[in-house]
């Protein structure tokens, strides 16, 4: 088989998690910036905790990576020519492991309703919109080496898996509103196609894809909210 060949399978397999056999339910929310992503968690984490559930909110990357130095010099420093996006993307897999297995796991074993905002994917919308040049080693890591795979599949499965996306000329609108993002310069077809192939990754793994270019955080969230029944009955 060609490189060409192994490269196409690798990108089509879909992530093999591990399930967890625990007494709670882990529920994670994927999307790049500007989709509403970290929106739909604060309004679903607000649900669920008023429907009695006892809920932990987890986001990643974790606050632990963001007092990092690599973090520091490459987000608030702009100094990304300092970073090495290989040792980027490794310290974003290492706190996905650290999260999954030291946080999430054991609230599930608590019998938590664990809710992630970003989780399998947590690296993508960063590191594409603050540095796409840098973005072909992330992608590649994702889609085509086997060591990404192998710590992936480490990771704890969850529950429902569930991804947003947006028209690029209104996910970028949202994301420059921020006043700290101001100063980005992004250009709306390159991110539609970033969104595309965020919105394959996520059909590929199975994950509930909404798209939340007109729907309002309530009118998404009533979308959501029967793949999250599904899985919280039991």
């Amino acid at each position: 088989m060609t490189n060409h060949q192994d490269a196409k399978t690798a990108e089509s397999d879909p992530f093999q998690l591990v399930s967890h056999d625990t007494s709670g339910r882990f529920i994670a929310v994927e999307g790049m910036n500007g989709c509403g992503a970290s929106t739909i968690v604060r309004k679903m984490c607000r649900e669920l905790e008023s429907d009695g559930y006892d809920v932990l909110r987890v986001k990643l990357p974790s606050d632990r990576l963001k007092r990092s130095s690599m973090f520091q010099v490459f987000h608030r420093q702009n100094r990304r020519s300092e970073i090495d996006p290989l040792a980027y993307e490794v310290a974003y897999m290492a706190d996905k492991l650290h999260t999954s297995h030291n946080i999430i796991l054991p609230a599930l074993e608590q019998g938590k309703i664990v809710v992630a905002d970003r989780y399998l994917l947590s690296s993508i919308g960063a590191l594409l919109i603050r540095a796409p040049e840098l973005a072909t080693i992330v992608k590649d890591a994702i889609h085509n080496r086997p060591w990404f795979r192998d710590l992936a599949e480490t990771l704890v499965k969850p529950d429902v898996s569930i991804h947003l996306t947006a028209d690029a000329e209104v996910a970028v609108d949202r994301f420059l509103r921020l006043e700290n993002n101001r100063a980005f310069d992004i250009e709306s077809n390159a991110y539609q196609q970033l969104l595309d192939e965020g919105a394959e990754v996520a059909r590929v793994n199975g994950m509930h894809s909404f798209d939340t270019t007109v729907d309002s955080v309530s009118r998404t969230f009533a979308k959501i909210k029967p793949h999250l029944d599904e899985v919280l009955v039991w």
